[in-house]
């Protein structure tokens, strides 16, 4: 933390949202702001290896097309910051197959 090359992040130009409705009849949806280090991250990552024009679409494929698609059980890691106790926040995306949710567990070992 203290070493002399250490500089702080870049400032992310996009805000990354997910708009959804969860498994409840009364629900009536949600949109919530992605704030996951992954995310800035993969900009940070992706600027350098893709030409601008492209960079919209690519961080969308990746954080939409990949991460929603009809065979991922689609999770939200989510928080809420003390000031404001009912307000959340989604903090990470996981998103495990469907097939391996549905696989036969192992057993213990012991």
């Amino acid at each position: 933390m203290l070493h002399p090359d250490h500089r702080p992040l870049e400032w992310v130009p996009y805000e990354f949202r997910y708009r959804f409705h969860c498994d409840n009849d009364a629900c009536r949806g949600h949109d919530m702001g992605l704030h996951d280090w992954e995310a800035g991250q993969s900009w940070r990552k992706f600027r350098r290896n893709y030409p601008a024009h492209r960079l919209t679409d690519v961080l969308r494929e990746h954080w939409w097309s990949r991460m929603v698609t009809p065979d991922r059980a689609t999770h939200f890691f989510v928080g809420n910051i003390a000031a404001r106790p009912r307000t959340f926040m989604l903090l990470g995306v996981f998103n495990p197959t469907i097939a391996a949710l549905t696989a036969p567990r192992q057993d213990a070992l012991f």
